[in-house]
Formats: C-alpha cells, sequence, structure tokens
C-alpha cells in the first residue's frame, strides 16, 4: 500500500508541475514579451564579385580597418502576432599602396536592416512564420588618381520560418531560414544558433549566420556571400 500510495503522490506531482508548467507558457504567450540584443556581434566575411570584380574580405583582416560598427536586434511578441527589428552597419577604412608606390584609401560601408511581422502557432509550438523586408545598401569610395565612387541600394520582400525549441530550463536552439526577391534576383538568409538563459531579464548567443545575394542588373551585378559567427548578450521584459 506504501509503494501505490508513493507512486500516486510522484504521478500527481509530475501531472502538477506539467500543468503549471503550461499555464506559465500560457500566460507568457498572452502577454508582451520584449527582447532587445544591443550591440550584437556578427563576425561576418565577404565572399563573392561585384560588377565581375572578385571582393573578398575576411573578418580577421578587417578588424584592423574597423572605423565604424553599430548593430542592434529587437523582438516584440503578444499572442500570435509579433514585430522583428534588426540594424547592422559596418564601416571600413583600409588602405595600401598600389605600384609604382601610389598611395590608395577605401572607404566601405555596409547597412543591412529588417523589419518584419511574425506569426506564433501557440504557447508550445516552437514554430514561427515571418514575413517582412530586407533592405541593403553597399557605399565604396576609393581615393586613388580621380576617384572612384560606387554607391548601390536593394530591397527586398522576405518570406521565412524560425524554431525554438526548448533543450531544456536554460538551453534552447534557434534556426531561421528565408528567401527573398524584389531589387535581388535571390537573396536567403540562414542562422542556426544556441541561446543561454542567465535569467529573467538576461540570455546570450551563439551561432553562425549566412546571407546570400544574387543581384542581375545592367549596371550592377553582384553576387556575394556573408558569413560568420554570431554572438550577443539580449535583455528580456
Amino acid at each position: 500500500m506504501k509503494i501505490i500510495k508513493s507512486k500516486n503522490l510522484f504521478l500527481t506531482a509530475v501531472l502538477v508541475i506539467g500543468v503549471s508548467t503550461q499555464t506559465r507558457a500560457a500566460e507568457d504567450f498572452n502577454t508582451w514579451q520584449h527582447k532587445l540584443a544591443p550591440l550584437y556581434l556578427w563576425g561576418v566575411s565577404l565572399d563573392g564579385t561585384m560588377n565581375g570584380q572578385a571582393l573578398d574580405i575576411e573578418f580577421s583582416d578587417a578588424v584592423s580597418d574597423l572605423e565604424g560598427i553599430f548593430t542592434f536586434h529587437y523582438e516584440g511578441a503578444k499572442s500570435h502576432w509579433g514585430v522583428l527589428l534588426d540594424y547592422s552597419f559596418l564601416n571600413l577604412g583600409p588602405s595600401g599602396t598600389l605600384p609604382p608606390g601610389t598611395p590608395v584609401d577605401v572607404d566601405f560601408t555596409n547597412i543591412i536592416s529588417e523589419a518584419a511581422a511574425l506569426y506564433r502557432f501557440g504557447p508550445n509550438n516552437p514554430w514561427e512564420l515571418l514575413g517582412g523586408v530586407r533592405y541593403y545598401k553597399i557605399d565604396v569610395d576609393v581615393s586613388v588618381g580621380p576617384g572612384i565612387n560606387f554607391n548601390e541600394s536593394i530591397t527586398d520582400v522576405i518570406v521565412g520560418g524560425r524554431y525554438n525549441g526548448k533543450l531544456s530550463d536554460k538551453w534552447t536552439l534557434l534556426a531561421r531560414a528565408d528567401v527573398g526577391t524584389g531589387d535581388s534576383d535571390l537573396t536567403w538568409n540562414a542562422l542556426l544558433a544556441f541561446d543561454y538563459r542567465f535569467s529573467e531579464l538576461l540570455s546570450g548567443f551563439v551561432g553562425y549566420r549566412a546571407l546570400d545575394y544574387d543581384v542581375d542588373e545592367p549596371n550592377f551585378k553582384y553576387d556575394m556571400n556573408h558569413s560568420g559567427p554570431a554572438l550577443a548578450l539580449a535583455f528580456h521584459w
């Protein structure tokens, strides 16, 4: 009898904990939840071609040429709907010499920004849909001879999905993929990361992101892959 009672008590405790967890998840789902990652790091390297010319920038080499960087990522959601905002600004200023010793200075600026709506299926469903707009700008100034300036902006509509799967109380597996088109013939973006929750207010994020562009216009041909590790601290409220 004591064994049976102990088993009953154990099963009751498991059920109570399960119901409590589901209730908390439903309560969180139906109230506003905010997430902000200011100044996250994306160690991006560029590899591809621009108007037929090879462009290869390794992040490890670009650090010494870094002149400006600013990033942030924000998400807000309540019930089934949410919003996502992301902004990345990078400015590099490499310099060198060309034969027979002519000095050359380069000013390279890259801006990537996103605004998207999120659709969440439910408090215990890890899948989400997203749709929005991605804006991309590249600006290159080369001070050699008469000088060279190149400036191009790309705006695309994107659609995709995300997965936020709980691995434990602290760890979450994050995955995202999206595709788009508009000014570009095709752009795609992919992310795989792990999120560790230090507390209700703070989490840490580490992963890898890849972003690809394919543009084939009469005056602008751009085939470029951006990829590298991503690292961030995010605040939740």
